[in-house]
């Protein structure tokens, strides 16, 4: 069974698919990844035309916010959707600003911690949990679907940080009621255009918010998901030249998105920096990006250069910086440099940035960063 997409080049997703794929091959082919069964669940995309193809339907699957909200009481779905809830509270935390950029200039690290702690407690802490019980015959089987979700999940945040997948609110997730694992879906924004061209610029490197980092307590993501990330991100990053050469296709075609991309970066771009450009250069630039990535350069300085791209003349730009840099008080990313990371010192400066308080307290409130 498939599904009808019109108004999108579906080629995008194709390719992301091919490239989940390969990420596939490359896990079955590591020793520690291969024990751990760690495999991304893909799905068929045909492209037909430029703005129009087919999506395989998944059967026996539900969106991670329906998930979520079938696990709330009566009484807990109507307060959350209330003028008291989460989201209410967050518009009348920023309403007075305005402008999300005034998020980011107004309040300090505390402010904004307090803030977005009092609203992750308007919210169950358990949901995620509740949800897989919901769906379990037994212990055995609730400990086995957990696990499932916990490794899934991190087995997507490390594929997708690599292709730069943005815009990962609550539906763009799928959960498989059979195995409980997690599906990611809808790539519309790929290679870190969530970061440069969204208005509300996406600053995390994947989602990792209260409910799912929950389903692993008590350790929560410094277990099974730290665990998990670091032999996925070390397999990519020993088979870096296979990802690389299977994303040259990028180059040597850029889809409809990517060319109308490239479009809006050059207006902003100085008149130095088009002298240097030629047809391919958009592409190119991304396909850079995903090679720092594989090459261990510290996540928190490869957001900053996307930002940079995108909202350099913002006002906003170098408030938007200095949340996303981190405060070498607190956050690891700050305390190391720009290059030469380890799989694991790069896995805790994305653990780092994904869960960062101050940051998600500020985000889009579509995101609901406190689910």
């Amino acid at each position: 069974m498939f599904l009808v997409k019109c108004g999108e080049d579906l080629r995008l997703d194709h390719r992301l698919e091919t490239l989940f794929s390969v990420m596939n091959q490359v896990y079955a082919l590591d020793p520690m990844c291969r024990q751990r069964k760690l495999q991304l669940r893909t799905y068929k995309v045909i492209p037909m035309t430029t703005c129009l193809g087919l999506i395989e339907w998944m059967q026996r699957t539900m969106t991670l916010k329906e998930f979520l909200q079938q696990a709330m009481t009566n009484s807990e779905y109507n307060f959350y959707y209330s003028n008291r809830g989460p989201a209410a509270a967050f518009q009348h935390w920023g309403l007075p600003h305005q402008s999300y950029v005034d998020l980011y200039k107004k309040y300090s690290w505390s402010d904004t911690v307090t803030a977005f702690r009092s609203r992750e407690n308007l919210v169950p802490w358990d949901l995620l949990r509740r949800g897989y019980l919901r769906l379990s015959a037994g212990p055995e089987a609730y400990f086995t679907l957990k696990c499932n979700g916990a490794t899934s999940h991190a087995l997507l945040c490390v594929s997708h940080y690599i292709a730069g997948i943005g815009d990962r609110h609550l539906s763009n997730f799928m959960i498989d009621l059979d195995t409980g694992n997690m599906v990611g879906i809808d790539f519309g924004h790929a290679f870190g255009s969530a970061t440069q061209f969204l208005g509300v610029p996406e600053l995390m490197p994947f989602r990792l918010t209260r409910q799912i980092r929950n389903l692993s307590l008590p350790v929560g993501e410094k277990g099974l998901t730290q665990g998990t990330m670091i032999h996925a991100l070390h397999a990519l990053r020993t088979n870096h030249d296979l990802l690389l050469c299977t994303m040259d296709v990028f180059i040597k075609e850029p889809s409809l998105d990517w060319k109308q991309n490239a479009i809006k970066q050059s207006q902003k771009q100085t008149e130095q920096d088009e002298l240097q450009l030629d047809q391919a250069w958009y592409p190119k630039q991304k396909i850079a990006y995903a090679r720092r990535k594989l090459e261990g350069h510290n996540p928190a300085f490869i957001t900053r250069d996307e930002l940079k791209l995108g909202h350099s003349r913002s006002k906003g730009f170098d408030h938007f910086v200095r949340v996303v840099m981190g405060d070498s008080k607190h956050d690891i990313r700050a305390q190391l440099g720009p290059s030469g990371l380890t799989v694991d010192q790069q896995v805790a400066c994305l653990l780092n940035q994904a869960t960062d308080p101050n940051l998600l307290g500020r985000v889009w409130i579509g995101w609901e960063a406190w689910m």
